[in-house]
Order: structure tokens, then sequence, then C-alpha cells
């Protein structure tokens, strides 16, 4: 008998194959990508029509242009990543899981709260022809397993990320661990605390975005070793 969890993960290849076409994004076009088809019914998500809260958003069909600037920075400076243990955290559709991958790490995690993301990580990472592991869960402040590198690619785009997210990441940062963002400037993005490493300018594909975000950073997320979660912490 096929277990559940067979069952499911062919449910989420399914629906990503039919409502995904291969194709490349401008900052990195040496890795191919599953990304929303123009004609795909999830792009009512994005609309205004009364059917539109009813559609989930694929946001695991986007190469986001902060994934984008996260792998493009890895691939030209692999020393960052190789013989590491890298987490890819909201890796989306998983372009900078495979970045490092690419760039010779020695493990690569990535890591999201969408089935359908884990899922499309799964398939880009098969057509790139590279081992990616996946992981469907919340990782806000539970205990680094070993991870050496951790990489955000576009993930400021919430209160809870900027808070909790952040914490988690400079509690990372302080014990030692490289954390890697790359980030377009949305509302909840850090203006302290980091280093800037690079600057891009590319857009997200399929394209969503407003003109604003094209300009697109990659910075090191300084550390805050003080910071430790304690038992009456909250995640939300």
């Amino acid at each position: 008998m096929e277990k559940r969890s067979d069952i499911a993960s062919a449910s989420c290849d399914k629906e990503i194959l039919e409502h995904t076409e291969i194709a490349a994004v401008p900052l990195v076009p040496e890795i191919r990508l599953r990304l929303l088809r123009q004609r795909s019914p999830l792009w009512a998500s994005f609309g205004d029509g009364p059917e539109a809260p009813s559609v989930p958003r694929p946001y695991w069909a986007f190469g986001w242009s902060g994934g984008q600037a996260s792998a493009r920075y890895l691939l030209d400076h692999p020393e960052l990543v190789r013989s590491k243990w890298v987490l890819d955290f909201g890796a989306g559709c998983g372009i900078s899981s495979i970045a490092a991958a690419l760039a010779s790490a020695r493990r690569v995690t990535a890591s999201d709260i969408d089935p359908l993301a884990i899922a499309a990580v799964g398939l880009n990472a098969r057509l790139n022809q590279v081992a990616v592991d996946t992981l469907c869960s919340d990782l806000i402040y539970t205990e680094n397993p070993g991870w050496e590198v951790v990489l955000g690619g576009d993930i400021w785009y919430d209160s809870r990320l900027s808070r909790h997210g952040q914490n988690w990441l400079r509690s990372l940062a302080g014990a030692g661990v490289l954390i890697l963002i790359g980030d377009p400037g949305r509302q909840y993005s850090p203006s302290e605390g980091l280093e800037v490493l690079a600057e891009y300018s590319c857009w997200s594909v399929p394209d969503v975005e407003h003109p604003n975000l094209q300009k697109v950073s990659v910075y090191r997320l300084l550390g805050d070793p003080g910071f430790r979660p304690g038992p009456n912490t909250r995640f939300s």
C-alpha cells in the first residue's frame, strides 16, 4: 500500500507540473526552474476578482529577485559554502539551495512551511541534477543541528518573520553561523545590523513586482550572541 506521505508528495508534484513551465531567471541563467506558466489559473490569486481570496498564491512558482541574488552570490563565491552544511530558510522554489549544491556544499537542507514549496524544491533540484534535503517545518527558534551557513532569499515579507525570524537568525549568527540574505528592500527589511556584500539589478520571474524592488542586495546579517529564546517566547 502506498504511504500517505508518498500520495501527498505525488499530488504536490502533479499540481506543480500542471501549473509551471521550465524557465531561467535573468540573474542566474545557469539554473533552470519550474515557474508559473502564463495561462495558469493560479494567476487569479494575484488579481482583485471575487475568486482571488480562495486561490492560494503560488509563491513557490516564482524566481524571486532576493533568491536570485543569493544564488548569484553563492555561485560567484563558492568558497562560502564549499564543504559546509547549508540551510536555505524559507526556500520557495529552491534557487538558493540549488546554487549552494552547485557550489559544492557538503549538505544542503531546504526548509519551507508550504508542502508545495518543498515539492517544488525537489523537482527543481532534480531538474538541475543536484541533491537537496527538504524539510517542511517552521524552524524559527529551533536548535541548530549543525548548520554552518543559513541562506534567506526575500524572507522579510511579513512582521512575524521580521521579528521572530530575525531574532532567531541573529542568535545563530552570534553563535558563528554565516547568515546570508538576498533582499529587495521590502516593508519589513532590516536597516541595521547588516553588512552589505553585493548589489544587483534584477526582477522576479514571472514579474509581479513594483519597479522599486528591482534593486537587490546580498548582505550578511550580524549576530546577537545575547539572544536566547526562553520558555515564554511567543512565535506569533
